[in-house]
């Protein structure tokens, strides 16, 4: 993309306008977690599930591991997570209700959105940001702050889709290698 006037060097056919320069907390909500007290945590399926870092996701989606009888912050369905606390940047989505612990946050987004917060961290933007010598986060400042090229909503569902798509196929091959060897 020409960093002058924001507009892609390869587009799909019928988008000529320039894409805007947004900072991601302008453009969608974003809630920072707060951990709940960890004599509410339990391994009961029941109560409500707890997302405190990346270890609760797998492949870029949310995977249950630990339960909390404290509501603290939450996410619904199909948001996005992001690790705030080390590692910085990973990001996934949520097909469950959960409670928000104090490593993550949840951004609204759809896969376009998704997209580009997994571009950024792939290309080390996060950890431009993040602070402490022995365990890095980033604040809500640095999130809220971050900057961004906003297509309009028809051009971004298509490059959503067309992403995500290539993410299925990179995965089911990854599978696949797995298997073979």
């Amino acid at each position: 993309m020409k960093n002058e006037n924001l507009v892609p060097k390869v587009r799909f056919k019928g988008f000529s306008d320039p894409w805007e320069q947004r900072k991601l907390g302008d453009i969608t909500a974003i809630t920072m977690g707060q951990s709940p007290s960890s004599a509410n945590y339990t391994n009961n399926p029941e109560d409500h599930i707890l997302v405190q870092g990346n270890a609760d996701m797998k492949n870029g989606y949310v995977l249950p591991r630990v339960w909390t009888t404290q509501i603290t912050k939450k996410a619904e369905a199909g948001d996005l997570i992001l690790s705030v606390r080390a590692p910085v940047g990973d990001i996934g989505k949520t097909d469950y209700d959960v409670v928000l612990g104090r490593g993550v946050a949840s951004i609204k987004g759809n896969e376009f959105i998704y997209q580009t917060l997994k571009y950024m961290n792939d290309i080390g933007k996060w950890t431009r940001f993040s602070t402490g010598s022995t365990f890095e986060s980033i604040n809500s400042a640095d999130i809220k702050d971050a900057r961004i090229g906003y297509p309009k909503l028809n051009e971004q569902n298509l490059i959503g889709n067309i992403l995500e798509k290539m993410d299925s196929i990179i995965a089911a091959n990854e599978d696949k290698l797995e298997q073979l060897r």
